[in-house]
């Protein structure tokens, strides 16, 4: 019996959360935040630059037009963050209730450790101004991003990860052309934004995950379906 025959109903909402996916999420998640956390260890030991920060300084200069850099910032600054939530819950709301949840929550989560947790403890620094490690306006483009790609339909996708990517360099080469980050504070902000929101979202799929039968692996399933983020 396939999945499209009428005596079997479709999975929706976070019951349509497909194991494979939600596995992928979480290692990846896990990875990411590993990564942040492992790098933000080595930095709070040698906090200045180091030679991944001077070849990105040598790549992008300091910005010849502050005033485009500073826009380019703008994408990362808590009203977007603030309006972006919002959006990707109403976007969510009506197709996965858990993920429109967690892909709300996981944003404004990510800046809270940023800011309060992360950048006190490296306690890293350029030219004794604020804490730069990781950087928060890089973390609110990444989790939005991340997020967006998770709850848009599945036609749309493509059309998310290159926006999310187009927002993600414009930020990022924003904040270096301003010497507001080193390059590798750029990378931490990348990955926590990315990693919290991946992470959050697979972890509050898991318990339909683990209560769920056995037959999405038999009675000649749709393997591909398996691959979905979500239920189209």
């Amino acid at each position: 019996m396939t999945p499209s025959s009428p005596s079997t109903p479709r999975r929706r909402g976070p019951a349509a959360a497909s194991r494979t996916w939600t596995t992928v999420e979480l290692v990846l998640g896990a990875g990411l935040l590993g990564a942040a956390a492992f790098a933000g260890f080595l930095l709070a030991r040698q906090p200045g630059p180091n030679r991944v920060d001077s070849a990105g300084y040598f790549l992008l200069p300091p910005a010849s037009d502050p005033h485009l850099a500073k826009e380019l910032v703008q994408l990362g600054s808590v009203p977007v963050l603030a309006v972006g939530v919002v959006v990707i819950f109403l976007v969510a709301i009506f197709r996965d209730w858990v993920r429109a949840i967690a892909c709300s929550v996981a944003p404004l989560a990510a800046v809270f450790v940023v800011e309060h947790v992360a950048k006190p403890m490296v306690g890293r620094q350029i030219a004794l101004h604020e804490f730069t490690y990781p950087s928060g306006t890089v973390t609110v483009t990444a989790a939005l991003a991340a997020a967006l790609f998770l709850v848009v339909p599945r036609l749309l996708r493509p059309l998310a990860v290159v926006a999310g990517f187009a927002a993600l360099i414009g930020v990022s080469a924003g904040v270096l052309a301003l010497r507001w980050h080193y390059p590798t504070d750029v990378l931490g902000g990348i990955w926590v934004g990315a990693g919290a929101v991946f992470f959050i979202d697979a972890a509050a799929h898991l318990p339909w995950i683990l209560r769920r039968p056995t037959d999405a692996w038999s009675g000649g399933a749709d393997p591909t379906h398996e691959l979905e983020p979500t239920a189209a």
